[in-house]
C-alpha cells in the first residue's frame, strides 16, 4: 500500500480548527494534514503587546490540538522548505483580503500550480467575500 502525500493547511489569521474551509476540505481528501503557521513579519503590521499575547495564545491553543508547524519568514520560500521536507502534494489555505497580501497570495498559488500542486483557497473569515459585495 502507499501512504498518501500530505496536505499543508496553512492557517494565517484564521486560527480555529472548526468551522474551517481550508481544514475541512483537507479532511475531506483523506490525506495526512500538515498544519502549517508561518509568521511573516516583512507583510504583517507591527504587532503590539495584546496582539502578541493573542497570538501566543492562539498558537499554543492550536498546537495542544493538532501537530502544529511553525515558521517564520517568507511565505512563497517556506512553502517551498515544507513541500520539498514532507513530499506534500497539495496546499489549502483561507483567503485573506488586503490589497498586498492578495496579491502575494496569486503568486504563491500560480507558482505552486506551476510545479503540479493542488491549491485552494476558501473564504474563511466573513459571511461573504468583499469581491462579491462590490
Amino acid at each position: 500500500m502507499v501512504a498518501a502525500t500530505p496536505v499543508i493547511v496553512w492557517f494565517r489569521k484564521d486560527l480555529r480548527l472548526g468551522d474551517n474551509p481550508a481544514l475541512y476540505a483537507a479532511a475531506q481528501t483523506g490525506q495526512p494534514i500538515i498544519p502549517l503557521f508561518i509568521l511573516d513579519e516583512a507583510n504583517t503590521r507591527a504587532l503590539g503587546a495584546a496582539s502578541k499575547w493573542w497570538l501566543h495564545k492562539s498558537l499554543e491553543s492550536l498546537s495542544e490540538r493538532a501537530p502544529l508547524l511553525l515558521r517564520r519568514g517568507n511565505p512563497k520560500a517556506i512553502l517551498q522548505e515544507v513541500i520539498a521536507e514532507t513530499g506534500a502534494t497539495a496546499v489549502y489555505w483561507n483567503r485573506l483580503y488586503e490589497p498586498d497580501v492578495v496579491a502575494r497570495d496569486t503568486e504563491i498559488k500560480a507558482a505552486l500550480k506551476d510545479q503540479g500542486l493542488d491549491v485552494q483557497s476558501f473564504a474563511g473569515r466573513y459571511l461573504a467575500e468583499p469581491h462579491i459585495l462590490k
